[in-house]
């Protein structure tokens, strides 16, 4: 580690994804309006200065739900292949305890971006790429949230889809230059692409973008209401 390193706070970003980027499947047919559609690509991180905490909390309530009699039998739990809390592929008594834990939980704050898909928008801006799309979405996620001089930013994507360190990097160089206009400095900051079933804090914003999204297709709010006071900023960038 670097003396620099040393001399800085440490902020951890942990970024992942829920829905997807996609207008059109196999010969470029349009999925709009057919079924499976994901009709909003949701990006969102959770920020913290203490990854140990988050990561203890994790990997303590995976442990003792696999130690559970009540739980350790649930199909995803007892999965050979691994099971690793996930919202979607959770059973609902579980996710219910996962989201009492994040309602105790401190010590991180989620920011989300909902880009609800506009196809003139993503011919337009995006010259139909969606690889374009999602790195436009985290850019925005990113603008403001990393441009401190006195942190060293440490970021984890989780691989998914298209996701490549290269992209990673612009999209993070793009939302530094303003940092770097503000304070006239070098900002430093490390990034990762990391799976998701290896890196344990990734559970809690997928869990957070999920009470988003249930939100926004289901139109049930409970969820998001629970974990209110743990959301810092959501933007709706395409909101009318």
């Amino acid at each position: 580690m670097t003396k620099i390193e040393n001399q800085l706070t440490k902020k951890y970003y942990f970024i992942d994804e829920s829905g997807d980027p996609h207008f059109y499947g196999n010969r470029k047919k349009l999925l709009i309006g057919t079924e499976g559609f994901q009709p909003y690509l949701i990006i969102g991180m959770i920020e913290t200065d203490n990854r140990k905490v988050l990561r203890n909390a994790v990997t303590d309530f995976m442990e003792n739900i696999k130690a559970d009699t009540m739980y350790n039998s649930i199909p995803s739990v007892a999965n050979t292949k691994g099971w690793y809390v996930h919202a979607r592929g959770d059973h609902p008594e579980i996710r219910a305890k996962f989201f009492e834990l994040l309602r105790d939980l401190n010590g991180y704050k989620a920011h989300i971006v909902i880009a609800k898909k506009n196809l003139s928008i993503f011919n337009r801006k995006h010259n139909n790429n969606p690889t374009e799309f999602y790195f436009d979405v985290l850019h925005h996620l990113l603008n403001g949230k990393i441009n401190k001089p006195d942190y060293h930013h440490y970021l984890y994507l989780s691989q998914r889809g298209n996701n490549t360190l290269h992209r990673f990097e612009e999209a993070v160089t793009r939302a530094l230059q303003g940092g770097k206009s503000k304070y006239n400095t070098f900002l430093p900051c490390k990034l990762e692409l990391v799976p998701s079933k290896e890196m344990p804090e990734l559970s809690i914003i997928d869990y957070m973008m999920w009470a988003v999204q249930r939100k926004l297709l289901k139109g049930e709010s409970r969820y998001f209401n629970a974990l209110q006071n743990r959301f810092g900023e959501i933007i709706d960038l395409y909101a009318e």
